[in-house]
């Protein structure tokens, strides 16, 4: 069995279809990101993916 298969019902990464194709640094205290970190895992979600949901909603609102 290919690993593809394996984690064909993974629930983390980027959203279906999308392809990474750059990235965005951001400047945080470490504390911050540390309870950002930890709630996101509590919450079984993934920073990438938030703050991706994230931006696009605030692009989108700005164009409404």
């Amino acid at each position: 069995m290919k690993n593809k298969d394996i984690n064909k019902n993974k629930s983390y990464g980027r959203p279906a279809g999308r392809v990474k194709t750059s990235k965005i640094e951001v400047a945080i205290e470490p504390e911050i990101k540390d309870e950002f970190m930890k709630l996101l895992q509590e919450e079984g979600k993934k920073a990438s993916v938030e703050i991706g949901m994230w931006i696009r909603k605030y692009i989108k609102e700005r164009k409404e």
